[in-house]
């Protein structure tokens, strides 16, 4: 009686810990250079440095990072982590948050 407790309680927390992992988010953390700010859009051009995603991309600043961003923004090296665990060209992705 005892074992099969055991046994159904030990399924029941790897069954929890598999369901907790397939809806883990993956974020990516990537560095860079800002190469220009849209304030209208909030749209930041940066020549990323990192493997994962090397070359010049488009990412969106949250809504409330806006009103801090002027051009001394330019310039200036960044790391930051975005809403995805992957990086593809064209696509713009939102940043989450960074340094």
């Amino acid at each position: 009686m005892k074992k099969g407790i055991g046994f159904c309680v030990i399924f029941v927390i790897l069954t929890l810990l598999c369901v907790q992992m397939a809806f883990a988010r993956d974020y990516l953390f990537l560095t860079g250079f800002v190469k220009s700010y849209d304030s209208n859009t909030g749209i930041v051009t940066i020549n990323v440095t990192s493997e994962g995603c090397k070359g010049q991309r488009e990412f969106k600043m949250p809504g409330d990072a806006k009103e801090g961003l002027d051009a001394s923004f330019i310039g200036q090296r960044l790391q930051f982590y975005i809403d995805s665990s992957a990086c593809e060209q064209g696509k713009v992705y939102n940043i989450l948050g960074g340094r």
